[in-house]
């Protein structure tokens, strides 16, 4: 079941909400150890003060003044024991506040597949979300009037934007279109991350003819929902895809840039092996063009994407105009964990450390990236076109930001709602009493133009994505059309 297993991946890379004001929600107790008060304030602070002194810069989009208010508060607020499950939620909504995706305590995810194998009950609704409203994208339970398409007005008697806002704030995202898109595909997780489990859900729609309806929609297991999912969704068959579109056009979906499909999820050797097949047999194919499609990818690392690049690329590339990178304890710590797993002295970690060496902490230093180098024996000569959407993220959005910036293709698609340029380069550091893992952006990362704004990749040629409909049906038609009609351009970016 697609979502189910993407949602494990998707957490990986999660709230514009003053949180300060809000009452802590605990649902009904879950039966686990319990945390003292006393060990979650010592934490809370450790967890503040860590965080400041290590992130590449937590004020930059709430200030310092906002945060202390914050932090304040929500010490205050700690009065009652707390399980595991709560206090991550409680720490995670104050890690929010930093409006940056990769500053976040992760989502419990071994607690939910627990939830979900005994047989837990959740709301079988996904929504696509934007300025224009919440709407259904996919749901999961018996036929009715609530069907793909049809705009949420109200859920359990509350507007649905209010009721998406109480959702929000347990998201770490950089901007409104990030947002929507993780809590989108996150609805009956974060619902039962919030509130625990429900028998039903009171929602409120307009569907697709301008009628509105009211209606109670029941929570559903796993296998419940498993009987309303459509084949084509229930196959993770399609997670990498290579094929001929018609006699001149190639296709690759990659897939996410990480070894899904094994425990090592780092392990580069089956993913390489993939793209050398596919390209190979492109070439074979006398493929004159090639769609790269990278829309609803979840990211990974470079170590996967510039092997991908290097058969295209004509020219040495790199993924980042500039890599600052913030000194702090916990940057060099996690640091030092790596370097007991390598011995090679070129290695990163082991650069790394050279530069912490140099520097105190809380000063910044720009790390020397290389170039990667183009496939110079066996090299793709077609034109490359790389389809994007708003669920492109981490370094699916990099690779789009390569391809555009250095000229080796056409971007077709929607704008990115994950940035070009964002604090990234993920570290963590851990919680004394709750053992709890904070993840923080160690970095400055600036796309390859130089482009400093936090903005992500537009597409030389937008498509249009009009419903979730469209998306599935029409998208491929359009690029397909797209590069019928740009034959005769030049190589690169062709309009």
């Amino acid at each position: 079941m697609k979502r189910f297993i993407t949602l494990f991946f998707i957490f990986i890379i999660a709230c514009s909400h003053t949180w300060a004001t809000q009452e802590m929600t605990v649902p009904e107790p879950v039966t686990e150890t319990q945390f003292t008060v006393k060990q979650l304030r010592d934490d809370f602070q450790f967890f503040y003060r860590t965080l400041a002194a290590s992130q590449y810069d937590l004020f930059h989009r709430t200030s310092k003044s906002e945060y202390d208010q914050a932090f304040a508060t929500a010490l205050e607020r700690i009065d009652q024991p707390l399980s595991l499950v709560e206090a991550k939620r409680y720490f995670q909504q104050f890690a929010a506040l930093a409006k940056t995706a990769h500053t976040r305590i992760d989502f419990p995810v071994q607690a939910y597949r627990e939830f979900l194998e005994r047989g837990g009950k959740t709301l079988p609704l996904y929504l696509r979300i934007s300025e224009q409203g919440a709407f259904v994208d996919a749901y999961y339970g018996a036929p009715s009037v609530l069907t793909q398409d049809a705009q949420l007005t109200h859920v359990n008697g509350e507007p649905v934007a209010v009721w998406l806002k109480t959702l929000f704030r347990y998201l770490s995202a950089d901007n409104e279109a990030l947002m929507w898109g993780l809590a989108g595909e996150q609805i009956p997780s974060l619902l039962w991350w919030h509130e625990g489990e429900k028998a039903e859900y009171q929602i409120r729609f307009v569907d697709t003819q301008g009628r509105t309806h009211e209606i109670s929609v029941p929570t559903l297991n796993r296998e419940q929902q498993q009987q309303f999912i459509p084949a084509a969704e229930n196959d993770d068959a399609g997670l990498r895809q290579q094929r001929m579109l018609n006699a001149q056009i190639a296709y690759l979906k990659p897939g996410p840039f990480y070894h899904a499909e094994g425990e090592n999820i780092w392990d580069t050797t089956a993913f390489h092996a993939f793209i050398d097949e596919a390209f190979q047999g492109f070439q074979k194919a006398n493929a004159s063009e090639l769609l790269i499609d990278l829309r609803g990818n979840p990211g990974g690392t470079n170590s996967f994407s510039d092997h991908l690049l290097a058969w295209f690329a004509d020219k040495p590339f790199k993924f980042a105009a500039d890599f600052r990178v913030k000194v702090s304890q916990a940057a060099m710590d996690s640091n030092r964990a790596r370097l007991d797993q390598s011995t090679d002295p070129k290695d990163v970690s082991h650069q790394l450390a050279a530069f912490y060496a140099q520097h105190q902490n809380g000063q910044t230093f720009s790390f020397p990236l290389p170039d990667s180098q183009p496939h110079t024996d066996r090299r793709f000569s077609g034109k490359v076109y790389v389809l994007i959407d708003r669920f492109s993220y981490s370094n699916a959005v990099s690779v789009a930001a390569i391809v555009k910036d250095y000229g080796f293709g056409t971007v077709l698609g929607e704008k990115t709602a994950d940035l070009a340029t964002t604090h990234g380069a993920m570290e963590h550091f851990t919680l004394p009493e709750t053992g709890i893992v904070v993840g923080f952006p160690k970095a400055l990362i600036v796309r390859p133009n130089g482009d400093t704004r936090p903005d992500g990749v537009s597409p030389d040629v937008p498509l249009k994505f009009d419903s979730a409909s469209t998306a599935q049906r029409d998208v491929l038609k359009q690029a397909m059309d797209v590069i019928t009609a740009n034959r005769s351009q030049p190589k690169s970016r062709a309009q």
